[in-house]
């Protein structure tokens, strides 16, 4: 990793911080990270739907299970722009077979679907390139003293995707017209709904993973660089080499 270009303040920080340096990075890079995202999650939650038109809620449950799919392409948008790159659509589409196909990704939808610290562990899979008996050995060296805040932060960012979902839903509610009767869960699951509120819902909760999902990447991106930060020396590193610039430069300017 060439720590010289890297945008981010490299220096060993608490683990809630680096999480929350994730999302600042999200907030400076919104354009550049939400782009590509939408322009291929779009799509692909448009198709879902229109294939599960029968069955809505099927769509639902296929657009929460792809989300590792989904987190590969985040995670290299991130990778790419932390190192002051700015990937657009073509890139991310032309990286997309060695995103989808060498990073572990039938692991992460099978049995490692539920590994709640998934969004820490990502870079693993993805940036390291590791498999069989070195994978394992470096994820447990990793998750010593980080695994915690890892998990926590897949729980806060699920139920601030929740969060956003119900509190859509609550709006429609709450801004329709007296004469009509509505209950909160029954006119999207009920038998009888229709299929314009079951695609509401959809596209609600679709929303929410759009808006969310791009911060649970970035927090658990920034947790990791600072975990490899503490572990590394990193900060170390970019200190001696910041030095022996100046050791370096110090005759030039003499001499001049």
């Amino acid at each position: 990793m060439d720590l010289d270009r890297l945008s981010l303040a490299v220096r060993p920080r608490g683990h809630w911080e680096s999480v929350d340096l994730g999302f600042t990075l999200v907030r400076a890079n919104l354009g550049a990270i939400y782009r590509p995202w939408l322009a291929i999650v779009v799509p692909v939650a448009v198709i879902v739907n229109l294939l599960c038109l029968d069955y809505l809620w099927l769509a639902t449950l296929i657009l929460w299970w792809l989300k590792p799919a989904y987190d590969r392409l985040l995670l290299d948008v991130l990778s790419r722009t932390v190192f002051g790159e700015r990937p657009g659509v073509r890139d991310v589409l032309r990286a997309s077979p060695r995103l989808l196909g060498r990073t572990g990704l039938l692991r992460a939808l099978t049995f490692s679907r539920f590994n709640l610290a998934r969004a820490f562990l990502l870079p693993v899979w993805q940036l390291e390139g590791l498999r069989g008996a070195a994978l394992r050995a470096r994820e447990k060296l990793l998750e010593k003293q980080a695994r915690n805040p890892a998990v926590w932060h897949t729980v806060a960012c699920a139920n601030l995707e929740a969060v956003v979902n119900f509190g859509l839903l609550g709006l429609v509610l709450w801004m329709k017209p007296r004469s009509v009767e509505m209950e909160f869960w029954g006119w999207v699951f009920a038998e009888d709904a229709s299929v314009a509120f079951q695609l509401l819902y959809n596209l609600f909760y679709f929303g929410a993973v759009c808006v969310i999902e791009p911060f649970y990447v970035a927090g658990g991106f920034t947790l990791y660089l600072n975990r490899r930060t503490l572990l590394e020396g990193w900060d170390i590193e970019v200190a001696f080499r910041r030095l022996a610039d100046r050791l370096e430069r110090g005759p030039e300017r003499r001499a001049a």
